[in-house]
């Protein structure tokens, strides 16, 4: 297993796009791993932070570190990285301070996109940004993430072949071979506090695994 420390912004320039339910569900299976995590709630509609609370308020193990912080994320972020083992961003769902000043001190990128034209056309601009980025942070993966993926047997397939052939088109872009499909487990788990790793819906678990294996490459 990989242990370099890692700072993971999750982030695109579209809302709606399970990001939030994305950055928690990380955050926990991390933890769960044993992993030192901090999350870092830089989105202003708090979303991860009044989850925390409701995690908090309910006991719920194990507790995480998560701290509120917007504007300029680059010297935050370097001082997390040094004292945990993964420090987890949740930035606004649009083009913002948050995103960019992550990104230029992150490891990972990783963008949850649904296969919608409305989702998928934001990633001309968000193609625009990376460049930018990479040029002082060559390091910086960026990884598209297929999220609320349908589950409907009838389109299932044909959707996640649109969905990558037009990430596929993006040089500066990573399509994940993971997927988070549009599953009611997710929305359930927020209000909780928890994550789908820790309720009994072994698919919306095993999709966090998934993702968790991929993007850092564990075996």
């Amino acid at each position: 297993m990989d242990t370099d420390k890692k700072v993971v912004v999750v982030g695109s320039n579209k809302g709606g796009s399970g990001k939030t339910t994305t950055a928690t569900n990380l955050a926990v299976a991390l933890a769960s791993l044993g992993r030192d995590v901090c999350l870092v709630d830089a989105d202003p509609q708090r979303s991860s932070s009044r989850w925390n609370a409701d995690r908090e308020e309910a006991g719920h193990l194990p507790a995480l570190t998560v701290l509120e912080k917007t504007g300029n994320l680059q010297s935050a972020l370097s001082s997390l990285r040094d004292r945990f083992d993964f420090v987890i961003v949740d930035v606004p769902g649009r083009n913002s301070r948050e995103l960019i000043t992550g990104a230029a001190v992150a490891d990972v990128l990783l963008a949850p996109h649904q296969a919608s034209q409305l989702d998928l056309d934001t990633l001309e601009e968000l193609q625009e940004q990376i460049q930018k980025i990479t040029d002082l942070n060559p390091k910086l993966i960026t990884y598209v993430y297929h999220a609320m993926a349908s589950t409907n047997p009838s389109v299932i397939d044909a959707e996640r072949r649109d969905f990558i052939s037009f990430v596929s088109s993006f040089p500066e872009f990573k399509p994940l071979n993971a997927v988070g499909y549009h599953r009611k487990i997710y929305r359930d788990a927020i209000p909780q506090g928890v994550s789908v790793v820790e309720l009994d819906n072994q698919k919306a678990s095993d999709e966090i695994k998934t993702l968790l294996q991929e993007i850092f490459q564990w075996q």
